[in-house]
């Protein structure tokens, strides 16, 4: 079987941020920390969003996010209001937040 990466690519192996800590941002890269090994750190400004994401009571209801997030977060799901340092750590980054 052949790689899921071009030839000669090798894969990514660096850091990855989101800003947006939200119905968006939050959900998608706790699948993506699950799935992966890479280090993922959502960050948002909203200081009780970083909060309610770093405690058992979830910040939104998706079924079995709860089980995902505990299994992943403090291993490579981490989430911050420390934004210029995640961006700064990582190679890719998303934005997941409102539009104006």
């Amino acid at each position: 079987a052949s790689p899921p990466y071009p030839s000669g690519q090798e894969p990514y192996t660096g850091n990855v941020c989101c800003i947006g800590a939200g119905y968006v941002g939050g959900p998608t890269m706790a699948m993506m920390a699950y799935k992966t090994n890479l280090k993922f750190t959502v960050v948002d400004l909203n200081q009780k969003r970083i909060d309610a994401w770093n405690s058992d009571t979830l910040p939104i209801y998706e079924p079995g996010l709860d089980e995902i997030v505990k299994e992943v977060r403090g291993k490579n799901l981490f989430f911050s209001t420390d934004v210029a340092a995640a961006v700064k750590e990582s190679a890719i980054v998303f934005v997941a937040v409102n539009t104006p």
